[in-house]
């Protein structure tokens, strides 16, 4: 059971990467895009849903992960220190957001450009909440 879990706490990692690879890829390209001349932009415009969709698989790789390894390394929530339930908070509030991000996503596909207005403060909320998570996530199994 060890190397089942060193290979979930692994593959845990690598979500984490995902995630914060994608908000940081996310951010840096949003500035870039809005300094790019106007026929740059739709070519530039297709890196960021992308690392979207990377950082969702690394979001969906944390929880089934995380869920696996509460229940197999530790015997359950029970077992933790209270910070992991503020972990899980901004992990599910984390999600909600990334739900909220996919959206407007697809309605700037569609042409919605007020969706696009929302789009970096929706990104600075996912990429707080992320951080938050990573916070408690030491504290809890420091």
């Amino acid at each position: 059971m060890n190397r089942i879990n060193q290979s979930l706490l692994i593959l845990h990692f690598v979500g984490l990467a995902m995630g914060f690879a994608a908000s940081f890829a996310n951010m840096t390209m949003g500035a870039l895009i809005a300094r790019a001349a106007p026929a740059e932009r739709p070519v530039l415009g297709r890196f960021p849903p992308l690392m979207s969709a990377i950082g969702r698989i690394g979001l969906a790789l944390l929880w089934v992960t995380g869920l696996v390894l509460t229940y197999s390394k530790y015997g359950g929530l029970g077992s933790l220190p209270w910070p992991i339930y503020l972990k899980l908070a901004a992990v599910v509030l984390l999600t909600v957001v990334v739900g909220y991000i996919w959206s407007l996503e697809r309605r700037i596909h569609r042409g919605d450009m007020a969706a696009a207005a929302r789009l970096p403060v929706a990104g600075m909320f996912a990429m707080w909440f992320a951080l938050l998570s990573l916070i408690f996530a030491v504290l809890t199994f420091d």
